[in-house]
């Protein structure tokens, strides 16, 4: 069942009601009751002589808690000792809290048209992917990153519609920043390329361990491509990664630069995708072909770069 966004419309007046030596905490938590929303969510904001005005601090709301529960609500605030309620005593609300008012008879159709609405989206939002680059290099021209082709040829194949999210530098803010953007704004996929090796300049992984951390309803999963002892070379971590994981519903997969690495890990992708794997099997799905390339091609490899 969709929620249900308030777009700052959270006010909601109730008409026709008076009070006398009414305890406000306990009006706003009989109205928070009735709309399934935590005491916390809801504070009485104005009192005048014949309305009173809550604010609803939730930015969304289950609809099925809100739909048509006009009555109930004036029935719990009805109860708060000191409320006097008109006959004519009415909800009024500039946003779509006014669903509130919405007629006993009519609730159960909304109900099943916003559930085939809100699966018809989210179907549509599975399939749009978004494609990040990182990295200075490819920014500013120095090399053209063949990446965002190599990926819109194959998932574009399997009817997913693939968009180009940008580049974004190498830092994880840069990297979070960009992703987080993506994920609200209509993309059910997020794909980024570079920047999982273990050099000081490779900050993807820890952009998205970064999400994860900070985002409700998310996690992060990642596979070992090589392991490199810390201080050798450039080396500055201990491993090479890929990534995959859940923005809330938004899946979100780190592949590495080089297009090679990329075309050789998207069937398993696409696989992993199709069959809505947890972020764990897909980023040990992704990274099996992968280490496959790296021992075909033998210990001189190249990590973090484009091709």
């Amino acid at each position: 069942m969709p929620d249900l966004d308030l777009f700052d419309k959270t006010e909601l007046w109730l008409m026709g009601v008076a009070l006398v030596d009414v305890f406000l905490p306990d009006l706003a938590k009989a109205a928070a009751a009735a709309l399934s929303l935590e005491p916390h969510e809801v504070f009485v904001t104005d009192v005048r002589d014949d309305h009173v005005v809550f604010d609803v601090l939730a930015p969304r709301v289950p609809l099925e808690a809100i739909l048509g529960r006009g009555d109930d609500l004036l029935r719990a605030v009805a109860k708060v000792p000191g409320v006097q309620l008109a006959e004519d005593a009415a909800l009024h609300s500039r946003g779509v809290l006014g669903v509130l008012g919405t007629p006993a008879e009519q609730v159960e159709g909304v109900l099943a048209a916003a559930s085939t609405l809100d699966a018809n989206l989210r179907a549509y939002v599975a399939r749009r992917v978004a494609v990040v680059s990182t990295g200075p290099e490819v920014d500013d021209g120095r090399i053209h990153d063949t990446n965002f082709e190599a990926i819109a040829e194959v998932l574009g194949a399997a009817n997913y519609e693939i968009f180009f999210g940008g580049v974004a530098g190498d830092d994880e803010r840069s990297i979070a920043g960009r992703v987080a953007r993506l994920a609200e704004d209509g993309y059910g996929i997020v794909i980024t390329t570079g920047g999982v090796g273990a050099e000081d300049k490779d900050r993807t992984i820890e952009a998205f361990e970064l999400l994860a951390a900070n985002m409700p309803d998310s996690s992060f999963c990642t596979a070992v491509l090589a392991t490199y002892e810390v201080g050798h070379g450039r080396h500055v971590k201990p491993h090479v990664r890929v990534g995959a994981g859940l923005l809330g519903d938004v899946v979100v997969v780190a592949l590495p630069g080089p297009t090679r690495e990329v075309q050789a890990a998207l069937p398993a992708l696409l696989h992993s995708l199709q069959l809505r794997s947890a972020p764990a099997q897909i980023a040990e799905a992704v990274a099996a072909p992968i280490r496959a390339l790296w021992l075909d091609r033998g210990p001189t490899h190249h990590h973090g770069g484009h091709h």
